[in-house]
């Protein structure tokens, strides 16, 4: 069964404490047991883009779909037995300590081949031929037209075009589970890690030129026309690096937008 890990400020926020970051034991921990197909750091709120298409015009705003301050700062994906050991995972990983994971499955389809997986075998190796971006599909409760449409022509383009490296849907939010820990103690609860009437249906993670194209390729999406495509940029990082030094170099770059400055149309 595979999994979407999210992490994000969640209901409880702690101080981050570079110095009590232990993802390179996480990571070391993930990988050594198969169960890690592939995670990445993403750019701060700030540096979200969200499209969506209305009445034929392809709309562009600065940031997340939500105002809310729980956002995704990262996300892996798993393979795992069980709900029970997606959250044994989950709750090893030091965001469960300074805020949550949102521990999501992902659909199974019926006729999915028996050796599917949302990330290709040997997808951590390659590297990035542009910059790349997660693409947050999302619902969106206040459009009432729903004129989506099928999404296979879209990934079949996409993917031929090589700027969609890989992606699926999610199941539903009653689905998702939250995971936190607090004073050694972990924290199980049902339901999302924001309760935005938004949420998000699926995935797809993007190598393009630049935000431009990740545009093009958003607004071409079909849930776009019914729904919100979020668009954040990768923001690799060396997990066995120093995490105070990096702190204190990244210190800047938090609280601004690094990302090309936006109108409301595009």
């Amino acid at each position: 069964m595979e999994y979407l890990l999210m992490y994000a400020a969640g209901r409880d926020p702690q101080p981050y404490d570079p110095a009590e970051d232990n993802i390179a034991e996480w990571a070391a921990d993930t990988q050594s047991r198969g169960v890690s197909e592939f995670g990445e750091r993403l750019r701060p709120g700030e540096d979200a883009t969200t499209v969506k298409v209305r009445n034929g015009e392809v709309l562009v705003t600065e940031g997340p779909f939500t105002e809310a301050k729980e956002w995704v700062g990262g996300f892996d994906i798993i393979q795992c037995r069980d709900l029970d050991e997606a959250i044994a995972i989950a709750s090893r990983h030091p965001a469960a300590r300074f805020s949550s994971a949102e521990v999501r499955p992902f659909m199974v389809w019926p006729d999915a081949a028996p050796d599917h997986r949302v990330v290709p075998h040997g997808f951590p190796e390659r590297p990035a031929k542009g910059k790349r971006y997660l693409m947050l599909v999302c619902v969106d409760p206040d459009n009432e037209v729903d004129d989506s449409g099928d999404v296979e022509p879209w990934v079949r383009e996409m993917d031929g075009r090589g700027v969609r490296l890989f992606g699926d849907v999610l199941r539903p939010p009653a689905d998702a589970t939250q995971v936190m820990v607090r004073d050694g103690h972990v924290i199980v609860s049902d339901g999302p890690f924001t309760e935005s009437k938004e949420w998000i249906a699926g995935i797809d993670f993007l190598d393009v030129r630049d935000l431009d194209e990740a545009i093009e390729v958003a607004a071409a999406h079909p849930m776009a026309r019914a729904g919100l495509m979020v668009l954040t940029p990768a923001w690799p990082f060396d997990v066995g690096d120093d995490h105070v030094e990096r702190a204190r170099r990244e210190a800047s770059e938090l609280g601004r937008r690094s990302e090309p400055a936006l109108g409301v149309t595009h």
